[in-house]
């Protein structure tokens, strides 16, 4: 049996609702801050992924560039999406012809150098190639993966071929 002391009635419907909304207002705190640390990071690892992966595409096509004596680009036509690079290497007065290739592939930007196809990055939405004189510009565009950053992220590149015996 229980015991009923003096003057105690229950909770009323006031406190009831007062202590409702306390609780809600805890849950929906927490619930915001989680949210918030959740796509925080979700936008900082969308963030550096993007800057890798057009990083590292810039970083190798830069390196072959400056390599390269001659491109199958025509100098002021409209960019490209295929880009193929030559040159020829000398070791010990023998000459050693090498060819590098770059095409993007659904969303892998794909390299064959020397007939060894390799993947350079994926993401990538869309990729560009043009030439005037002997300066190639590569525009590149990434998509991130996660939802956060529902964009488009494009950066571009201008590499100097390597000076010519005639310039």
């Amino acid at each position: 049996m229980m015991k009923r002391y003096a003057g105690e009635k229950g909770a009323t419907l006031l406190e009831l609702l007062a202590g409702m909304a306390i609780v809600a207002l805890i849950v929906g705190g927490v619930g915001g801050l989680i949210y918030q640390e959740w796509s925080g990071t979700a936008t900082a690892k969308t963030s550096v992924t993007v800057s890798h992966e057009i990083g590292h595409a810039a970083r190798l096509i830069s390196q072959d560039g400056a390599m390269a004596a001659s491109t199958n680009l025509v100098e002021g036509a409209q960019p490209t999406d295929q880009l193929t690079l030559t040159w020829v290497e000398r070791r010990e007065f023998v000459d050693f012809p090498h060819a590098v290739s770059y095409w993007l592939e659904e969303t892998q930007l794909r390299r064959n150098y020397d007939d060894t196809v390799t993947t350079v990055t994926g993401n990538i939405s869309k990729i560009k190639f043009s030439q005037t004189d002997r300066l190639l510009t590569v525009s590149i565009s990434c998509n991130p993966r996660w939802w956060i950053l529902d964009k488009t992220v494009e950066k571009t590149y201008r590499v100097y071929l390597r000076p010519t015996e005639e310039s």
